[in-house]
């Protein structure tokens, strides 16, 4: 007897799902019946047997519904010209018998996506409270209470929206709001949900266009990720910017399935997700392509290629009208942000081939599954429009790569990856579901517990990745806990190296903050002076009363700043004053291998004693 697979998925002419054609004496074929040769038996599955074959339920014979293949193929005959079979009025279809197993389809009836969602969740809590906030997130959440205090109270605002890499009146006030109530953990908190929510979506994505077999293996590769798990445990808009992807992709999805009137206003709705996404987090953008062709080859699929092409242009123009109405209310100060952290972000000096090394490194099975995926479809399906959908998936897994490889940069890489990998893990899941129907049906359940275990195994090395990810900066309790004592009794303005201290010490919001960036200082003399020689004068005329520095936020103007203090203090000295920088902290680290430490200074006078801090001021850096 032939094997099972042989033929697992039939011609056009064979599939016809919810009707009924009689067969031949001795064909049995339940859900879609069609005639035969003699002696033919078919136990609800796609086989098409020779004469004298019988598929029905033989002891130790366990056959699996319609699985991911039969899916694609069956969407894939539903345009072409039906061969139809001789009706013959007198045999009538039976059904199989109602006791007869069917393992390979039951195991997926269960409850499996609330138990992907608490392994998800698990594995970023684990991070939340590991470490104290990253720049990013002191930044971002100091940037959200700033912009509450200009909303309530009229309060100033930084030049947030020439720098920020999203706007910043989506995200930080929402992240601003949960730190106020919940803190840090609070904050974190609110991108795990967004990444939850992110993972459901994604399984309904891949139940619309495959099955649930592939969908849970998508949701399973997915909430195993290093880079899933470490943006749900980080306050940054990210998390936030990869729902609103997968939410638009789903509302567009949907809107093939209802009536006109309803339809337009769901595409409306899905390209209103899809601008937010984009104010969101400006990378975002990237992805604009990808939703917008993906929504447009399944509406192509579903409903032809007029719907397609309407259902794609709906989407673009709301798109495009509300990201236009944004610039224009926002102005040049957000338009200049889009352009220099986005549009025409500096180049760094990271080679490309490093950086799609590390991207293979941190997603590189999905990567493959999706190729492998996307073959299969290729050679399955046969209409272009399901070839295109799969083609556009697959292919955003290697958008984030090759862009930052185009600008030799790994800045960020390990949170951008993520927003490819979630429409690369539709296919991916795709792939691993194809092992069940290339298989024997009494091998189904063995098929699948195979892809499970590569998901767990993928989740695993996610893990170590996650928490390799989330120990790269220093932890700064102590530092804080010192800076936060400085500031009582120093109240004049601060240069830092980054928000960390804004965010930990709310006494320092509303003070005069230099960063280690940029800086411009007018000297009555010299007139104004910008870059090194405008730090080096103003420290020189004892202008900051605090300076907080790290290792980890631009080394070189750090080094070039303590040196400026050393110059200072010696000229001071020479000239009998008391005025000094003296260091009031200086705490070593270790992140990622990295040594080096967090340093504070405050303006006051020199007193006994103070040599001890000023040999850890002037120790060399291991």
């Amino acid at each position: 007897m032939p094997t099972p697979t042989s033929n697992r998925v039939m011609s056009a002419g064979q599939q016809y799902a919810g009707q009924q054609y009689a067969g031949q004496p001795g064909q049995q074929y339940a859900g879609q019946q069609y005639a035969g040769q003699p002696g033919q038996q078919y136990a609800g599955q796609h086989y098409a047997a020779q004469p004298g074959q019988q598929y029905a339920a033989q002891p130790g014979q366990q056959y699996a519904g319609p699985g991911a293949l039969t899916t694609i193929a069956r969407s894939d005959a539903s345009a072409q010209v039906p061969i139809l079979p001789e009706y013959i009025p007198e045999q009538t279809a039976q059904a199989p018998p109602q006791g007869m197993p069917r393992q390979g389809r039951d195991m997926w009836r269960a409850g499996w996506l609330p138990l992907i969602l608490l392994g998800q969740a698990l594995l970023s809590l684990r991070l939340i409270w590991s470490n104290t906030a990253f720049q990013d997130e002191a930044l971002y959440l100091w940037a959200g209470h700033r912009v509450w205090s200009h909303w309530l109270y009229g309060a100033p605002v930084p030049g947030f929206p020439s720098y920020f890499s999203g706007a910043p009146v989506v995200y930080p006030p929402l992240g601003a709001l949960t730190d106020t109530y919940g803190g840090l953990a609070g904050a974190r908190l609110l991108s795990l949900a967004f990444m939850l929510l992110a993972t459901s979506l994604l399984y309904l994505a891949a139940c619309r266009i495959f099955d649930r077999q592939s969908a849970l293996f998508a949701a399973c590769l997915f909430a195993g990720l290093a880079a899933t798990q470490f943006v749900g445990a980080l306050a940054t808009y990210d998390a936030m910017a990869i729902a609103l992807l997968a939410l638009a992709t789903c509302l567009g999805f949907r809107a093939a399935d209802l009536r006109p009137r309803h339809r337009t206003a769901l595409l409306v709705l899905a390209g209103s997700a899809l601008a937010l996404a984009d104010a969101t987090k400006y990378a975002a953008a990237l992805f604009d392509p990808v939703v917008i062709s993906a929504v447009m080859a399944f509406g192509w699929r579903q409903r032809g290629r007029r719907f397609g092409l309407a259902a794609a242009a709906v989407l673009l123009l709301t798109t495009v009208a509300i990201l236009a109405a944004a610039v224009l209310i926002g102005g040049h100060a957000y338009w200049h942000g889009v352009m220099s952290t986005t549009l025409a972000r500096s180049s760094g000096d990271v080679a490309p081939a490093g950086v799609l090394y590390v991207s293979a490194t941190w997603a590189g099975g999905v990567m493959v599954l999706a190729l492998i995926g996307t073959a299969v479809v290729f050679v399955m399906a046969q209409r272009w429009a399901t070839r295109c959908l799969i083609f556009a998936l697959s292919g955003a897994a290697f958008l984030v790569p090759a862009e930052q490889a185009r600008i030799h940069t790994i800045t960020s890489l390990f949170k951008h990856i993520g927003f490819g990998a979630w429409f690369g893990c539709v296919v991916a899941g795709f792939a691993l579901a194809s092992l069940l129907d290339v298989v024997p049906a009494t091998k189904v359940a063995a098929a699948a517990r195979v892809g499970l275990a590569a998901t767990v195994l993928s989740a695993v090395v996610g893990t170590a990745l996650a928490s390799s990810e989330f120990d790269s900066w220093p932890n700064s309790a102590a530092f804080t806990a010192d800076l936060r004592r400085a500031a009582v009794t120093n109240r004049g303005p601060i240069l830092e190296s980054n928000s960390i201290p804004q965010y930990y010490v709310p006494g320092l919001w509303f003070r005069n903050e230099i960063g280690t960036v940029t800086f411009s200082y007018p000297d009555s003399a010299k007139g104004r002076l910008s870059g090194p020689s405008a730090y080096a004068d103003a420290i020189r005329h004892g202008f900051f009363s605090i300076i907080a520095l790290d290792d980890t936020s631009t080394p070189g103007q750090n080094d070039a700043i303590r040196k400026d203090i050393r110059a200072a203090n010696a000229g001071w000295s020479a000239r009998t004053q008391a005025t000094r920088y003296v260091p009031v902290a200086s705490m070593p680290f270790v992140a990622s291998g990295f040594r080096g430490y967090l340093r504070i200074w405050i303006l006051g006078t020199a007193k006994s004693g103070s040599k001890s801090a000023a040999h850890h001021d002037n120790r060399k850096q291991h």
